[in-house]
């Protein structure tokens, strides 16, 4: 029994407490989780004394007695340890995701500002937000820089909630110079959009087609891109529409062609001078859809990149309510390539309803690279789309089971000069609804630096919503907060029902 006791305690404590680091808080499964476990290790002790003092020899109470009196010392020193370590605060980031360590784009954003940085704290008295707050503007300050952190309470200074327009306690007003800007929400992310946004850079210019059914950088709403839209100007673009259904020519002041997933069929005006662009050395970033001719298609074969209209099927990927099974593949298979930076097996990108690329070189000293991959099981189906069940489809007679390239890059050596093309089968991954679902962000604004030939941008970026994300279709964060709270019940049966097998044959 005391046997039995100890273990559930001990195995309890540790449960608890891996959850709690995992989650950088005390949530009720650890709280209640540690209480039980302390309870049933102090009945285990109680036992055992009680055991102890029915059997012991008189002769053997003394040295027990000094035993107990050292394991309630190093009891009171593990306290003592503890109680420094909460004084101190010094954070170690154990969790999956490094939740608690600030982003390379942060860090990069903190790196060599032009003036100093000043963020300053508004609050109400006794918010309980304000700690977790006050720590992230830490972590902003420790990271390098010169910046400057402030605490205000909020009702002793009315002009400047007035001046700067703070609706609500736990704001943050971060302030360069002249320019300040107002965080309601400070996260990480909301925090490093606001540095970005004051900082002064040298602006390039991104032209994006419209016309033709592209995909709308200024439109909101789960259709709509105005997320990627935001995310770079946030990243120092300058955003400018281009109607490429009536252009003759790419203006000459472009940095860089964005195509997203046009519906109608350009004209050949419109692909002429899309290759001509090309081919003078511009960039260009072309998001494509299975089941739409736009004649963007023909364009990326004719410098290698070609993409069938078939649909990609993956037996590894998302089952989503309504869609036909295996076609939202999940990518965790990458190349080595800059756009992919940081992005391995644990940092999955979802796209949904793709189609992939076949690369041949159009001349010798083209370098092209599928840089995303589907699984090896997965294969394209020209008929993959029509179908009405949900269910996964069979392969065709000539499917191809392989990695398929989800998205390929091009460098390419024309008269004029180098190119760079990036290609993706799939413009959802871009949209409102899916751009922050997994790391599908990062995946796009590092294709596009790294088109527009920015390679020192690339970084992973910080997850806007921080700990409260809704990611969609995969919550990561809360599955990993499932995971380590209620989701260790399983493994912690497990170890138990173990350890009462191996004790009861132990003492039979």
């Amino acid at each position: 029994m005391t046997g039995a006791l100890a273990l559930i305690g001990l195995v309890l404590i540790v449960f608890g407490w891996a959850s709690q680091q995992a989650l950088g808080q005390l949530t009720p499964f650890a709280l209640g989780q540690s209480m039980v476990g302390l309870a049933a290790l102090a009945a285990a002790g109680l036992s055992a004394l009680v055991r102890t003092g029915r059997g012991a020899q008189p002769a053997l109470r003394r040295p027990m007695l000094r035993v107990l009196a050292r394991a309630a010392a190093t009891c009171g020193l593990a306290v003592a340890l503890y109680a420094v370590a909460a004084q101190v605060e010094r954070p170690f980031d154990w969790t999956f995701e490094s939740r608690f360590t600030l982003s390379e784009a942060s860090l990069g954003a903190l790196t060599g500002l032009p003036e100093p940085l000043v963020l300053t704290l508004y609050a109400e008295s006794g918010d309980p937000r304000i700690r977790h707050t006050r720590r992230l503007l830490e972590a902003f300050a420790a990271a390098g820089g010169d910046v400057e952190i402030q605490t205000r309470a909020l009702d002793a200074y009315p002009e400047d909630e007035d001046l700067y327009g703070i609706g609500s306690s736990n704001s943050v007003v971060a302030r360069m110079g002249s320019h300040w800007a107002l965080v309601q929400r400070p996260r990480e992310g909301s925090l490093y959009e606001a540095i970005v946004g004051l900082t002064d850079r040298p602006g390039r210019i991104l032209y994006a087609a419209v016309g033709a059914g592209e995909g709308d950088l200024w439109r909101e709403g789960a259709e709509g891109y105005s997320g990627l839209g935001a995310a770079l100007e946030a990243e120092g673009y300058t955003l400018r529409r281009l109607p490429l259904a009536v252009a003759d020519a790419v203006p000459g002041d472009a940095a860089g062609l964005l195509v997203l997933a046009p519906q109608r069929p350009l004209p050949d005006a419109a692909l002429a001078a899309i290759e001509r662009f090309v081919d003078s050395g511009g960039a260009l970033v072309a998001f494509l859809e299975p089941g739409e001719a736009s004649g963007l298609e023909s364009v990326l074969a004719r410098y290698g990149l070609e993409s069938p209209d078939r649909w990609v099927v993956d037996p590894a990927s998302l089952a989503i309510e309504g869609e036909v099974t295996g076609l939202s593949p999940v990518a965790s298979t990458y190349a080595q390539h800059p756009a992919t930076h940081g992005l391995d097996p644990n940092r999955m990108t979802f796209f949904r309803r793709a189609r992939a690329f076949d690369l041949r070189k159009a001349q010798p000293s083209d370098r092209l690279r599928g840089v995303v991959f589907t699984s090896a099981d997965a294969w394209t189906d020209p008929a993959a789309g029509a179908l009405d069940s949900d269910a996964l489809p069979a392969p065709p007679a000539d499917a191809r089971h392989d990695y398929h390239a989800l998205v390929a890059t091009a460098e390419l050596e024309r008269g004029a000069g180098r190119a760079r093309i990036a290609a993706f089968g799939d413009a959802d991954i871009a949209s409102n609804r899916y751009l922050r679902a997994l790391y599908n962000l990062d995946l796009v604004l590092n294709t596009i630096h790294w088109a527009l030939d920015r390679e020192p941008a690339i970084a992973l970026h910080p997850k806007s919503g921080g700990r409260d994300l809704n990611q969609f279709p995969i919550p990561l964060e809360r599955s990993l907060q499932s995971l380590y709270g209620a989701g260790l019940l399983i493994p912690e049966l497990l170890v138990l029902t173990g350890g009462l097998v191996w004790l009861r044959q132990r003492n039979s």
